[in-house]
């Protein structure tokens, strides 16, 4: 029987999701976690009072035996805090976005083949259920080819902001597109394939406040001809029921609106509902998945890579707004 792969948290914002993930899984031993904030860490410790705490990311790792670092700290941390694990021999599991640019991309790349380590990236969006559903009706062929798809996250962000003041600080500022829009992006990519050029406008009129622009509508072509859009705003105002995620397909033989789907041939003229699923915390579903890729020797689906693709298109998107250019994302 193989021994648990002895795990360390770092960030108890979201990581904390991550924690009892770890927690639940007989795979792994969910030997210590770290925060900055000593509130979050002892109210995290109180609840599990056999897990090592550790306010300072270095001595953590120095004083630790590891196999894996979950990286859930803020965005302009993680390239710094995946470093120092693959330099002590873990495995990583970091938050998207991977990294803010293609420099730190591609030294990552390098670091990780040169480590020998796994390193997977985030994205939970490919979990939820409308996700899993529109992968595999994709697969199945059953839209028939794809011309339009796109993704919406028009939200409103101000009250997480305030409570996390990273995400709108202006010593990192953090792009719409990269920071919450990745999540569409990827789910673009997923679904399409390769993305071969960008294009988009952007505006910064609903939250002044924040330090970039706070709206972008960004539009892909990719390389079988589809054309996808992600919107993302961090100030929309709408009722809880029409914010957040949401997706949409429309191929040759029919379309999908989020779970729902309208065929050609099915001879009904509305949209037929899907099988409703039980909610599950994509989270810890990635937290699985992660430890079943590493027992069994595979490399995990979004991997340093994909991670770096998906900062690609991003960035083509924040840089075709900033130009009125279209622009073609850098290769990895």
């Amino acid at each position: 029987m193989m021994k648990p792969i002895r795990v360390a948290v770092v960030g108890l914002g979201l990581g904390a999701q991550r924690a009892n993930g770890y927690l639940q899984n007989d795979d792994a031993l969910l030997c210590a976690v770290c925060d900055a904030d000593l509130d979050r860490l002892k109210g995290f410790q109180s609840q599990w009072p056999g897990v090592r705490g550790y306010s300072n990311y270095q001595l953590m790792l120095e004083t630790e035996e590891l196999d894996l670092v979950n990286v859930s700290t803020p965005d302009w941390m993680h390239f710094q805090h995946v470093k120092l694990a693959l330099q002590l021999d873990c495995h990583i599991l970091v938050e998207k976005p991977m990294v803010r640019n293609l420099d730190e991309a591609k030294i990552m790349i390098d670091m990780v083949g040169n480590s020998g380590k796994t390193l997977m990236v985030g994205q939970n969006y490919r979990r939820l259920p409308v996700a899993v559903q529109a992968k595999r009706i994709v697969e199945d062929n059953r839209l028939g080819p794809i011309f339009y798809l796109s993704t919406e996250e028009l939200v409103n962000k101000r009250k997480q902001f305030s409570q996390s003041t990273w995400y709108a600080s202006a010593e990192h500022p953090r792009s719409a597109l990269l920071g919450t829009g990745i999540h569409g992006v990827d789910m673009l990519r997923w679904l399409m394939g390769e993305v071969e050029e960008a294009f988009a406008y952007s505006n910064h009129i609903a939250y002044p406040e924040f330090p970039t622009d706070d709206f972008t509508l960004a539009i892909y072509r990719f390389a079988n001809g589809a054309i996808g859009q992600v919107s993302v705003a961090y100030s929309a105002i709408l009722p809880t029921s029409d914010s957040g995620f949401k997706l949409r397909l429309h191929g040759a033989k029919g379309s999908q609106k989020q779970e729902n789907t309208y065929l050609i041939n099915d001879g009904k003229d509305s949209w037929q509902k899907g099988k409703e699923s039980l909610p599950q915390n994509t989270f810890c579903q990635e937290v699985d998945y992660l430890l079943t890729c590493l027992k069994s020797c595979q490399r995990p689906e979004v991997d340093v890579y994909e991670g770096a693709r998906n900062i690609a298109a991003c960035l083509a998107g924040v840089e075709a707004a900033r130009t009125g250019k279209v622009v073609k994302p850098e290769r990895f």
